[in-house]
Parts: structure tokens; sequence; C-alpha cells
């Protein structure tokens, strides 16, 4: 028999319902934003979850995360909150007691856009450089690839087949890029050159020929001129490309951490940065 011919008792009506009100807001079917996040550690976020206030530390209905850290995973889509980062020395699970620029990023865009729903797609590690862990190689041969390109890409692919199998739909609307600590001593012309293959690579695996591209600066410890030169370059290139500066944030270590304050302020600017090419997309 046809749905639409069913005759539904009303105590059945009132059950369904109950079990959709019963349902977590992020596993009910939606459309979502997906902004995907790659990079090294101020990436990864090295910012300490309990200095945060307990609003920012609360996980949000309208924005879930799929992070990815081999070997360590959210193990699926989660509600976005801190957790989401492995620093070298921490040997439990997901979620640990670190954050990135997500958690800002998240209420900066939610705030300005409250009606839309955000899914984070998010592969970052430590240390990592642009000559041979994120090196794009050649498309389709994984054999010219660097490791976390590869498991950057392969993130990328479990995470919206998880999202088709719950039946939602979604748009790739940017990347969100913090790395080059790791490639301090580059030149600038070098750096631009590997991060703009990476994008083009990454732009043609992901079938998303426009994907925008806001970068985030290093911390200015006196050594990085080269790179954070390379930064805001890119950053600064043209339409389809942003640039979140380090001016104004500090560090818990020596020059390269940012802090709790620093990571949330940074990804606040992350989404001030993908608001402005947003709006410049929708007004040519």
């Amino acid at each position: 028999m046809r749905l639409a011919m069913m005759k539904w008792k009303p105590a059945s009506i009132v059950c369904l319902f109950v079990l959709i009100a019963a349902t977590p807001a992020w596993l009910r079917a939606a459309d979502y934003d997906v902004y995907l996040l790659a990079g090294q550690s101020n990436m990864d976020g090295r910012g300490q979850a309990s200095e945060l206030t307990a609003e920012q530390r609360q996980p949000r209905d309208h924005a879930i995360i799929y992070y990815r850290n081999p070997p360590k995973s959210s193990n699926g889509w989660q509600p976005l909150g801190p957790g989401f980062s492995i620093a070298p020395k921490y040997k439990g699970d997901v979620p640990s007691p670190t954050f990135g620029p997500e958690l800002g990023f998240a209420h900066e865009m939610l705030k300005t856009q409250p009606s839309r729903r955000l899914a984070l797609i998010k592969g970052s590690k430590g240390g990592t450089n642009l000559r041979s862990d994120w090196n794009p190689g050649i498309s389709g041969d994984p054999e010219t690839q660097g490791p976390r390109y590869r498991d950057f890409v392969e993130t990328i692919q479990m995470a919206t087949k998880e999202l088709n199998q719950r039946g939602d739909s979604f748009t790739i609307r940017g990347l969100l890029w913090h790395q080059g600590e790791s490639d301090s001593k580059l030149t600038t012309e070098a750096y631009q050159e590997r991060f703009l293959q990476f994008v083009h690579r990454l732009r043609q695996d992901i079938e998303v020929p426009e994907l925008p591209v806001v970068v985030g600066e290093v911390f200015d410890n006196g050594k990085r001129d080269n790179v954070r030169a390379a930064i805001r370059a890119i950053g600064n290139r043209g339409p389809g490309f942003g640039l979140v500066t380090s001016d104004g944030t500090s560090t818990w270590d020596e020059g390269t951490h940012f802090d709790a304050a620093s990571q949330w302020l940074l990804g606040q600017r992350y989404a001030a940065a993908m608001q402005t090419i947003q709006q410049a997309n929708s007004n040519p």
C-alpha cells in the first residue's frame, strides 16, 4: 500500500513526533555548509579547553565535526566542541584537553548566519610540511602524494560519504589553512608555489574548482619572515583567497603555539575572512 493511502492512528502519529523530537538535532537530516580545515599544530590546536568559558565549551546543535588525525579520529561526525586535537604527548582518545580555531570560527559563522548548519572536516597534524607531508603529487597516483595529503582527501571522502548515508545534503564552502612553521626555511616564492600546487590539486580531487581558501599567519618569532610573507601574498592574491593575521595574538610557549584566547580570536578572523569572500562572490 502506498504511504499516501495509509491511515495513521492518533497514537502512531504521537509516537512519530515523540521519536523525531527525541532525536538530537545534529543527527537529523539537514543541509550543511561544509568547511575543510587543514595544516599543522596550530590548526590542530594547542589551546587549553580549560581556559575557555563554559559557554565557549558548550557543544553546538548547529555545528558538527569530523576529525581525523591517524591513528586517532572522532569516530564519525560529532557535535562540535573542544577536544578535536591531538598534541604530541597526548595518549588518550578524542575528545582531548585541547582545541583549535574551529570553535571561534563556528561561533562567529553561526552568530552572523544563525539559520545555517556547519559541518567541519578537520585533518591536521603537528610538525608537517608542504614539501613531503602535504605534497599533492600526481592526481590519481597515491604513490607520488604525501601521507597527509592522501589522508586529508580520504578523510573528506569518508566524511561526505557519511553525510550522504545519513540523508543530509551539503555544499563544500571553503578551506581554512594554518601551516608554515615547518617550512620556515623555504623562500617566499617556494612556499607560495608549493601551496598553490596543493590548492590546485585539492580543488581537482574534491571537484570544487572555485574552492575559497583562507590562510592564517604563523606567529612572528623573528625567524619566519619568508613564510609569513608568503602567507600574506597568498591571502591577498585576489578573488577566492583570504588572509588571517596573527596581529595581537600570543603563545603559551616560546613563540609557536597560540594560547586559548588567541586560538578563539583566530577562529573568529577565519570566519570574517570567509564571509568577505562569500559576500564578494554574491556581489560580483
